[in-house]
């Protein structure tokens, strides 16, 4: 941003997002306070799993037996909220292929080569899931800057098959959201960016969390699902993630 006052010049940068490359072992599956409360509760009582329920992360290749939707969105190192784990609960009722890109771990290789082969390995996970899956749904963490997501989601906002839940700090009427008094209510840096994107290329865009549900599953009816005919009614089967570390319990 700049500003002349006075004939001064002063300019803000955006903090600029550390490389993968740059990136020591992290544990991805940490708690990340949701200091903006994006995250509804979870299902009560809970959903049931459906015995096609299935949910992959890199860099287990995925398999497609039926409908599918690739968790795209804010990851940022593990510094994003956990939305996607959040998402599960709501969805595994379901027969679905859920790939998730936020693997459990980034273990970082002490030599150059192999953190970059590392990083491509993932890339080409997102990149072959991205065009196999039925829905991509996007959710933007307004505490990050997701560079990687607003790429995404301009690679696949003609595809026909992309949701979006991006709070551009703006009501739907069109006026600037803020609380009872007054103050501006925070969006995403972007938001008002993505949001003109989703307008203009037919996207299904949202502001909240569990309005993002809704749309995913209203996507995957297009798409050719029966939904409420195949919402598992039965026993709850355990839950597994089919990860980098093969059937590991949520």
């Amino acid at each position: 941003m700049t500003n002349d006052i006075n004939n001064t010049t002063t300019t803000t940068m955006a903090p600029q997002p550390t490389s993968e490359l740059d990136t020591p072992a992290k544990d991805l599956t940490a708690t990340i306070p949701d200091t903006f409360n994006q995250l509804p509760p979870l299902p009560s009582p809970p959903l049931p799993q459906h015995p096609a329920f299935h949910h992959y992360k890199p860099p287990v290749p995925p398999t497609y037996p039926g409908y599918s939707v690739f968790l795209a969105g804010s990851i940022e190192m593990g510094r994003a909220i956990q939305w996607q784990s959040h998402i599960l609960p709501f969805l595994h009722n379901l027969p679905l292929t859920i790939c998730n890109p936020r693997r459990s771990t980034w273990d970082s290789a002490p030599d150059a080569a192999q953190r970059l082969r590392d990083m491509e390995r993932q890339v080409d996970w997102e990149l072959q899931a991205l065009d196999a899956c039925d829905v991509i749904c996007f959710f933007f963490d307004k505490a990050t800057m997701s560079p990687v997501t607003m790429m995404e989601l301009g690679l696949w906002a003609r595809s026909g098959k992309a949701v979006v839940c991006c709070d551009d700090g703006v009501q739907a009427g069109g006026d600037a959201d803020a609380d009872a008094n007054g103050n501006a209510h925070k969006g995403f840096w972007k938001g008002t960016n993505v949001r003109m994107v989703c307008e203009r290329y037919g996207v299904p865009h949202v502001r909240r969390f569990e309005e993002l549900v809704t749309e995913v599953k209203s996507m995957l009816a297009r798409k050719g699902m029966r939904v409420e005919e195949v919402e598992w009614k039965g026993e709850s089967v355990d839950e597994e993630e089919e990860g980098q570390e093969g059937g590991v319990s949520l």
